[in-house]
């Protein structure tokens, strides 16, 4: 197991395997990388890739985009990763191509599912993620209910003013499916950038309402230190990432770019660039680099010499929304 330099141990690797989306999100951060990309990762590549990091004793794989379900070998990428046997396979995904991927995903590895879903109000959805298309995504999460996934949870960015006031009929409905609720702070990086001042919210009155009408029953310690709350039945967990010092010395990820960097942060470079190493399957070469981006890493926030908080600023260029 590799641990950084502050004490955080290398146990996750979320993988990108495209740049392309079918959504419109306000918020979309493209997990940190540029929006339009040159090369993208084969499958096989993917795969190679996972059983370098699981030697180096990252046991945990999650899968995102862009919109990883856009990809038409996506069951594949899972299958190369489910090769490294891995403790936990993952994806994040807005839901809508559930219904054409979902069982074969199943079949070939992927045992948990992250669903996108902020809003359930027709209208607001459709202004949310630019795309008219809440019935079909719930159809389809109603269809994958009943597939026998080990955990499917519901991420739901917080949108000041917007869908605040959903939040219990959102726990109501995570009840329904016996669902894991995730509640997102909005990110000001890529699209939520320009958005983050008119639709912020720092979650402090919903975590005043959740320890009113439910109870803490403890806190993610392997994932970013996130408090876990416990509202009629439903798992609610926070994700409060934005100048929390908490959030980020509990960080135990890495990032693998669709174009084959490893980002050492979501918010920050730098970013290793992996691709001749695997493309040229050096798994010597690329294990080194891995070490070597483990050694970069950083908390982006921390706490400053006198106790409070001290932001570790990032540049950021809105022009072609790299970060």
């Amino acid at each position: 197991m590799l641990v950084d330099n502050y004490g955080r141990p290398w146990l996750k690797l979320r993988i990108v395997v495209n740049s392309v989306c079918n959504y419109k999100c306000l918020f979309c951060h493209f997990e940190g990388q540029s929006k339009f990309l040159g090369r993208e990762l084969s499958a096989e590549d993917i795969g190679f890739t996972a059983s370098v990091a699981k030697e180096l004793g990252v046991d945990d794989f999650k899968i995102t985009g862009g919109e990883p379900l856009l990809r038409r070998d996506i069951v594949k990428v899972v299958d190369e990763i489910n090769k490294v046997n891995p403790k936990d396979l993952s994806m994040t995904t807005n839901g809508y191509l559930l219904d054409v991927y979902a069982k074969d995903l199943l079949e070939h590895g992927l045992n948990r599912l992250n669903i996108s879903l902020h809003s359930l109000d027709r209208g607001k959805y459709r202004f949310i993620t630019g795309v008219d298309a809440l019935d079909k995504v719930l159809d389809n999460i109603d269809y994958v209910s009943n597939l026998g996934f080990k955990q499917i949870k519901l991420n739901m960015v917080v949108l000041r003013g917007l869908n605040t006031d959903e939040i219990p009929m959102m726990i109501r409905f995570a009840a329904k499916y016996g669902f894991v609720l995730q509640l997102i702070e909005l990110m000001p990086m890529g699209d939520g950038f320009p958005i983050f001042a008119r639709y912020y919210d720092d979650l402090s009155d919903i975590i005043s309402w959740l320890n009113k009408h439910g109870k803490l029953i403890g806190t993610r310690k392997d994932l970013h230190n996130r408090p876990l709350y416990e509202v009629d039945g439903v798992r609610v967990e926070i994700v409060k990432n934005y100048n929390n010092p908490t959030f980020c010395a509990g960080c135990t990820t890495m990032r693998l770019t669709s174009d084959g960097k490893l980002k050492t942060c979501l918010y920050k470079e730098p970013a290793v660039d992996l691709w001749p190493y695997i493309k040229n399957r050096d798994r010597e070469g690329l294990k080194k680099a891995m070490i070597y981006a483990n050694s970069l890493r950083r908390p982006n926030f921390i706490e400053g010499a006198s106790g409070s908080l001290e932001r570790i600023r990032v540049k950021i260029r809105v022009s072609n929304l790299a970060y």
